[in-house]
């Protein structure tokens, strides 16, 4: 999954590129969101294999790592369509890869694997993916669920793949760091994950229930993710290689800046009276959540995964 991660993040940067020398007609939402497909989960799913262990790893996983890149490639070929049927067949690969890794996640809970933690983080990471497909196949079709119109439709496909499918898998990476650690508060840590897992759902719940619950839940959401961005810090002074460390710092303190901007939004959000457009939350929310957050904490943590993952007493 590396290999395929580093392909699409060669043909993201590309297109980022192009877009900024106006060769491209991709506007900020639509560019941060095609950094999930090509890069966030490729990345996701190689991290989560790296604490599973590939023994675990059921049929319906393998099918998603061979469908990632030209599923990604073809949700990228969509964006160059007006919205409708031929942009939809398009992302309809992605919409399948999806569903295979959905169903990944139902077959653990079937098994029974949620009552752990970090097979909680992982289940819930891969039941949130296929929402964000299908809302992604909502966007490229024009359709307006429940009346949402863009550019919501498609920032709700970027909700679930960022804060929902790779949000958990960052939880799951610092609580196996924690397990080492005896002097960590765990129980602590067990609270900022509940709230990674729960926030996703419950935010897109107030957005479709009403204005006290949206405010409530974004709250929660920034407030989780600023509880785990400050173990990643209380972390990553031991993390090994040294890239690990910088990156993961830079995870943290990104999203310091993001869920503070989250926060300032939401209760702007609650009088209709926003303190930040939503042009500006995609341009300084959306680009230091997905490149600094979830992008920088997937390579740190990815790097680092070999040590934290190792049994005791390897000596590799």
């Amino acid at each position: 999954m590396r290999r395929s991660a580093i392909a699409g993040g060669t043909v993201w940067i590309g297109l980022a590129a192009a877009s900024r020398m106006q060769g491209a007609r991709l506007d900020t939402i639509e560019l941060l969101f095609l950094l999930g497909p090509l890069v966030v989960v490729p990345l996701g799913l190689g991290l989560s294999s790296q604490f599973t262990g590939e023994t675990q790893i059921g049929f319906p996983i393998r099918i998603a790592r061979k469908l990632q890149l030209p599923a990604a490639l073809c949700a990228v070929a969509s964006f160059w369509l007006p919205q409708g049927v031929v942009a939809t067949i398009l992302v309809l690969p992605w919409l399948v890869l999806g569903c295979f890794v959905g169903l990944e996640g139902l077959m653990a809970l079937l098994r029974g694997e949620f009552g752990k933690l970090k097979t909680a983080c992982r289940i819930v990471s891969f039941l949130y993916l296929p929402i964000g497909c299908a809302w992604l196949a909502a966007s490229r079709f024009g359709l307006s669920p429940m009346s949402f119109q863009e550019p919501i439709v498609l920032l709700t496909a970027v909700h679930f793949h960022f804060a929902g499918f790779a949000a958990p898998l960052l939880a799951l990476a610092a609580g196996s760091a924690i397990e080492k650690k005896t002097a960590m508060p765990r129980h602590i840590f067990n609270v900022v994950a509940a709230g990674i897992l729960a926030g996703p759902g419950l935010l897109a719940a107030g957005f479709v229930i009403g204005p006290r619950l949206k405010l409530a839940m974004a709250l929660l959401v920034a407030c989780s993710e600023v509880g785990l961005s400050l173990f990643f810090l209380a972390h990553a002074r031991s993390m090994r290689p040294r890239l690990a460390q910088v990156l993961v710092t830079i995870s943290a303190l990104s999203v310091l800046f993001a869920m503070v901007l989250a926060g300032v939004w939401a209760i702007g959000e609650f009088p209709l009276q926003p303190f930040v457009h939503l042009d500006e939350m995609a341009r300084f929310h959306g680009t230091a959540n997905a490149l600094g957050f979830i992008l920088c904490g997937l390579v740190g943590w990815t790097l680092a995964a070999c040590r934290i993952a190792r049994p005791e007493g390897d000596p590799r």
